[in-house]
Formats: structure tokens, sequence, C-alpha cells
């Protein structure tokens, strides 16, 4: 089945395959990067900062009165109802190292009357692309789940052969009963290190669980929504959607 896209959707997916083009440009050219430590191990180079840079430009243009929280820009025009949350390279430190798992993530998310992110249905649209790959997937409320043009549509019954564990110190025993008895039937279990592009993964099933702690709007907001709209579940530890509140996710 082949849908064709929104306009909001067009607009999100020609601007990342702009940005898409400046990271390619850098990717493998190690002397260009200009690596930053933000953090304990939390890297922001030249890429990500360009990629961001264009990508609020461009949407700002298309969607002036929407805001935006950027992972390396921060909030803008906090008072708008509507803003788009931005991971403009998820999977930094693999394209530092010259790792082709890396992504773009976009995502629209409607705030009406609250003052934070809390659960997926806030969550509008949202966009990953995958440069290296070429991979795109996208969805809209309501509206399923798309892989490139074909819909997408979860299976839950497929075997659970590979889980991907986000946390190198995550305790299972914060999981329930049922969900911790199904990881650790998993046979295989793996950490690529771009959690956006993972979750996109597990709606199409090239990866069937993926679990995390401590993540930010910008590694799950378009992420949450496609696999919603795929037919996965996706849920916080204890079972609820807000899993922007509690940083938390588990999707399967």
């Amino acid at each position: 089945m082949q849908k064709s896209q929104s306009p909001t959707i067009k607009t999100i997916e020609a601007i990342a395959l702009k940005a898409s083009k400046i990271q390619l440009d850098y990717f493998l050219k190690f002397d260009k990067l200009k690596p930053e430590e933000k953090s304990y191990q939390d890297y922001v180079t030249i890429a990500d900062k360009e990629s961001e840079n264009l990508i609020i430009h461009e949407l700002q243009k298309a969607f002036p009165d929407y805001g935006f929280i950027g992972e390396e820009s921060g909030i803008i025009k906090p008072e708008a109802k509507k803003k788009f949350i931005i991971d403009p390279l998820d999977g930094t430190i693999n394209f530092m190292k010259g790792l082709p798992f890396f992504c773009i993530s976009i995502a629209l998310a409607d705030f009406n009357e609250r003052s934070e992110l809390e659960d997926i249905d806030q969550i509008e649209a949202g966009l990953i692309y995958a440069p290296f790959f070429k991979e795109l997937f996208y969805a809209e409320k309501g509206q399923g789940a798309f892989f490139g043009a074909q819909l997408i549509k979860h299976n839950p019954a497929v075997n659970k052969i590979i889980c991907s564990v986000g946390n190198k110190n995550f305790n299972h025993n914060l999981l329930r009963e049922d969900l911790r008895q199904t990881v650790q039937s998993i046979a295989h279990r793996r950490f690529f290190g771009a959690a956006a592009l993972e979750l996109a993964y597990v709606a199409i099933q090239k990866i069937d669980s993926f679990m995390h702690c401590s993540l930010n709007a910008w590694d799950m907001a378009a992420a949450a929504l496609i696999l919603k709209e795929a037919g996965a579940r996706v849920e916080d530890l204890d079972g609820g959607s807000k899993i922007f509140k509690t940083r938390n996710i588990i999707a399967y």
C-alpha cells in the first residue's frame, strides 16, 4: 500500500534530506568534525550543529508560528503550542568513529495547554531518516506508519531474537514480570548506539525489541509515533504512555 505524503511530511522530508547532505559531506572526514565533549561520553560535532541550524532555519520558514526543542539549540519559542522536537544527528559517537548507524529525527508535538511533553498522544508527526542507508520512516497520528512508500504492519507474533538494551547498567528488575520473562528469553542482545533508528527498526522488525533508561525526548519522539502507528507496543517500564516524563522506554 502506498499513500501520498501530507504537506507537513513532505516539508520535513525535504529538510531532512538537505541535512543529510551536510552529514554525508562530513562523514569519514575525521579532521573536520571538531568534536566537543558536552558531558561525560556525550559529544557534539560540527555536523550536528550545522545540521540542526539548517533544520531549524528551514522549519521556521515553513512553520513560522511553531516552536522548537533541539538537542543542541535547546528550546526556541517556548510559548508556542506546537513544537518540533529535533535530534539533528542521533548516533554522534558512531558518526565520529566512521560507523554508518546514525540518523536524523524530527517530530511535531502538540503541547496545547501543557507546559511539557509527557506522553505519546502529544506527537502529531514524526520522521526518521538514516542518510548512509537512505532509509526513511515517517508517521502521522491516525494515518499509519511508513518505511519509504510501504505501509508498516508490525507483526507481534514474529519470534523475538534480537533485543537492543541501551543501558549497560539497565536494571531488569524494573520491568514487569511478563516483560522481564520476554526479554530474558531473547537470545541475542545488542546496542547499536542510535536510539531513534533502533526504535524505527523495531517497527519493521529488524530489531525485535528495544529498551532504554534516561533517554531524552528528541531520542524517542518521532520513533514513538512510528511504532504506535505501525501497531507495535511502546510504553514506559510501568506499562504507561508517559515515556517523555519517565524517560524510559520499551518497544516490542
